[in-house]
């Protein structure tokens, strides 16, 4: 019944979804599917206790939202984003920090594209994550999504080599 439901028809969202997804939208430029994904797998997967969102509010706005993934093969920092003008300011520490704890897990997979790691380097060097693989096209042509603390098992050349997907995360 789980891969029915994760693959199955969109769910309708609760306002506090609609919200997060709202929010990923306009930061989103290097995933074109983030609408898509966030409706067909991270919805789902938030009704099965397999997705996880926390939020990061100040002063009663949202400016910042992770979301993992613990799935019965994975676990994964699928997405992090931080309002622009909050970056610096810790957010995307206590959004790792609170990810890293549900997921009982302190190296989880995760990737980033090669224009934000950048803006993630401080945080993957806080917490000793190491880049596993690079593969080009990924999510979006001719750029790359960085991989990291993938277990080696998992990734092999013939992975790096595999088409887009043309989804989100995961």
């Amino acid at each position: 019944m789980l891969p029915r439901l994760l693959h199955g028809p969109t769910l309708e969202l609760h306002p506090s979804e609609e919200e997060v997804l709202h929010f990923l939208l306009p930061l989103s430029a290097d995933y074109p599917g983030i609408e898509n994904w966030f409706r067909r797998k991270v919805v789902p997967g938030l009704r099965v206790q397999e997705r996880y969102i926390h939020r990061v509010e100040r002063d009663g706005h949202l400016i910042g939202v992770g979301i993992a993934k613990n799935g019965p093969t994975e676990k994964k920092i699928c997405s992090v984003r931080v309002l622009p003008e909050h970056f610096g300011r810790g957010a995307g520490v206590r959004i790792f920090d609170h990810l890293l704890r549900w997921l009982d897990d302190d190296r989880p997979h995760l990737t980033v594209s090669e224009g934000k790691l950048p803006a993630f380097e401080r945080i993957f060097d806080h917490y000793g994550f190491s880049e596993t693989s690079q593969r080009n096209g990924l999510y979006v042509p001719g750029r790359f999504e960085l991989g990291f603390n993938e277990n080696a098992t998992a990734v092999n050349e013939d992975d790096a080599r595999q088409p887009p997907s043309g989804q989100a995360g995961e």
